[in-house]
């Protein structure tokens, strides 16, 4: 028998999307957060976008209608891939995607008999034209006396985990530097091999997603020129984002984040 819960499935459009929650229930006066997911399928062909979505794109949101009880905390995203729109590239993802939100309990009662989740979810799916949309979601996770694991669903979430961006190894050297609409990106001649493929997902807009950064070598490392996005926060004085390396299942992003100095 499969013990999991899922809300309502909505359908619109391209998407097909709703709540779960991985096993039969909450248990009896549990204090820790646990965590539900919202999973969106797409139709060949669409996308949705990342936090950080890049030149263009919307990113998934929500608006939580809270109780005393029990409160849900920020959406995490799974690492993005590139997607386009009209042929400009952007930070999203296709076919089916997990998010998710930690719910914590806040006074956990005795009487109570389940929890009730419900919320405005917007999001923005894109192919050849764009569907911006917003609907509500809900799921409703019984408490019980004791949690009893839905194994596809676990699954599902612990893949979700596996795939969250690692630490950079300190052994990786990195260097920005600003020059005029650019931004020098140095780094490890290692990670500029044929069988490695490098990319990188920028946060907050500070370069352009719709580019090819160009490569040369800069001395005993590799060098990106990538162009500034006229979209960047103004006095940022850092460049980060998501670091992909490798491909298929030896494909591992890693979590960057280094000072923006001002090339002499």
């Amino acid at each position: 028998m499969l013990w999991g819960e899922e809300g309502p499935v909505i359908n619109h459009g391209p998407i097909t999307m709703r709540l779960v929650y991985p096993g039969n229930g909450v248990e009896v006066g549990q204090k820790e957060k646990f965590w539900i997911g919202w999973e969106i399928i797409l139709e060949q062909g669409w996308h949705t976008y990342w936090k950080h979505p890049g030149d263009v794109g919307l990113s998934p949101s929500i608006k939580w209608k809270h109780s005393n009880e029990y409160r849900a905390g920020e959406l995490i995203f799974p690492p993005p891939v590139r997607v386009s729109m009209s042929g400009i590239s952007s930070h999203g993802y296709y076919g089916e995607t997990l998010f998710l939100i930690p719910v914590s309990i806040v006074e956990p009662q005795e009487s109570m008999d389940e929890i009730e989740l419900h919320g405005q979810f917007s999001w923005m799916a894109c192919s050849r034209t764009c569907m911006p949309a917003t609907r509500e979601l809900s799921i409703s996770i019984p408490v019980v006396e004791k949690f009893i694991a839905n194994d596809e669903l676990s699954e599902k979430f612990q893949q979700f985990w596996k795939k969250q961006p690692k630490e950079l190894p300190e052994s990786w050297d990195f260097q920005a530097h600003s020059l005029g609409k650019f931004i020098t990106l140095k780094f490890p001649r290692e990670l500029s091999m044929p069988d490695k493929r490098i990319d990188f997902f920028a946060e907050d807009r500070t370069v352009l997603s719709d580019q090819e950064p160009q490569v040369r070598r800069s001395g005993e490392h590799m060098e990106w020129l990538l162009e500034k996005s006229p979209w960047k926060k103004s006095g940022s004085n850092e460049l980060a984002g998501l670091l992909a390396v490798g491909e298929g299942k030896d494909l591992a992003y890693y979590r960057f984040k280094t000072p923006l100095y001002q090339a002499e």
